[in-house]
């Protein structure tokens, strides 16, 4: 390539410096460390090689241990203005936010990293897999979208329920900003898509009928 181009001089990190970097970029990234979050990023050397760092940031006074969210285990580790915001989440009352979907890999999501995933309504636990897209609102998992997009997994009691609908125009939302996405969905959780009572909210989204389930084109 054109340019100006020089050799840089690279000098391994030392394994504390490596750890201190890991730690300041989850801290950015998930505002709370855990042993689920080290492992869904596979730290090397998991959540122990974080935590004589993590001991001296404590120590230093930079970060918190203690039960910040609840699900999350005893060893959480976070600074003083996550804890804050935290604070502030807890005392402003129950707050009504619209579903939101998002790639099943980001920290945003705390399924399958610091919270475990629950059930769907078949009774299968979803995974952290690069391509699954996943709803949530008000901080419950209501719908995950599996790499290649046949079976759509719900996790409300209620499926004609307004906020499982919102969530599926949720997902339409997300879709719409894949550009040359093909799927087809074939099932909602155990039933053919067909006897689906999502199926009006699907047509809303943006899927199509065809003979093999209902398509997306974007």
């Amino acid at each position: 390539m054109a340019g100006r181009w020089s050799l840089i001089d690279y000098q391994p990190l030392v394994d504390t410096e490596l750890a201190l970097a890991l730690t300041e970029n989850m801290l950015d990234r998930f505002g709370v460390i855990t042993r689920g979050a080290a492992i869904a990023e596979n730290i090397p050397g998991g959540f122990p090689a974080l935590q004589p760092v993590l001991r001296g940031l404590e120590d230093a006074g930079r970060l918190l241990r203690g039960r910040f969210v609840a699900g999350m285990g005893a060893a959480q580790f976070a600074d003083n203005p996550a804890i804050e915001r935290l604070r502030q989440a807890g005392s402003a009352g129950e707050i009504v936010h619209p579903p939101v979907a998002l790639s099943v890999m980001d920290p945003v999501n705390p399924f399958g990293a610091q919270l475990p995933w629950p059930l769907s309504r078949q009774g299968v636990r979803p995974t952290r897999r690069a391509g699954a897209l996943v709803v949530i609102g008000n901080g419950h998992l209501l719908l995950y979208l599996p790499p290649g997009g046949k079976t759509l997994l719900t996790f409300a009691d209620d499926l004609r329920d307004e906020t499982l609908n919102a969530a599926v125009a949720a997902l339409g939302q997300a879709l719409k900003r894949e550009k040359h996405l093909k799927l087809t969905l074939e099932r909602v959780d155990d039933r053919p898509i067909g006897e689906s009572p999502l199926v009006g909210a699907l047509k809303r989204a943006g899927f199509s009928r065809e003979p093999k389930g209902y398509s997306w084109y974007s």
